[in-house]
């Protein structure tokens, strides 16, 4: 009589703990999607002065200076750099510009994201010593990205 007890409380007890069966009905499913555009910034170019270990305005001497830029892109692109010869006025001083020490172009890497420091550099050089005017020389770099 007692193991009935048990046995009938113990089966109360398992009815009690266990949960209703529901009985599945439907089923759906759907893919979310999305399409990441392609993306770029150019950050922390600023303006730089060319200086000189050559005497000043003597024929011949180079003037050189660089700057950092930071590229950040989601995907594969390409920068180019464009500027002019340093001008003051009607004078001008031939001028030569880089990025990277590759040149004027570069390309990231295909198939990946790009967050890194470049340097762009300018050499202007001298011509004659009365082929261009003492004063302030000048010029516009311009650098641009653009999808591959």
């Amino acid at each position: 009589m007692i193991n009935r007890k048990i046995i009938t409380a113990i089966a109360f007890a398992g009815s009690v703990v266990a949960a209703p069966a529901f009985a599945q009905l439907d089923e759906d499913s759907a893919t979310v999607s999305m399409n990441v555009g392609l993306f770029a910034a150019l950050t922390s170019l600023d303006n730089f002065v060319l200086t000189t270990n050559d005497p000043d305005g003597s024929a011949g001497a180079v003037y050189e200076g660089s700057d950092t830029f930071n590229l950040e892109s989601n995907g594969q692109v390409r920068v180019s750099l464009s500027g002019g010869d340093l001008t003051n006025g009607s004078d001008s001083v031939s001028t030569d510009y880089d990025m990277d020490s590759v040149g004027t172009t570069f390309d990231t890497s295909t198939g990946s994201v790009h967050n890194a420091e470049h340097t762009v550099s300018a050499a202007a050089t001298l011509g004659a010593i009365s082929a261009q005017q003492a004063g302030a020389y000048s010029s516009l770099i311009t650098l641009t990205v653009s999808a591959l």
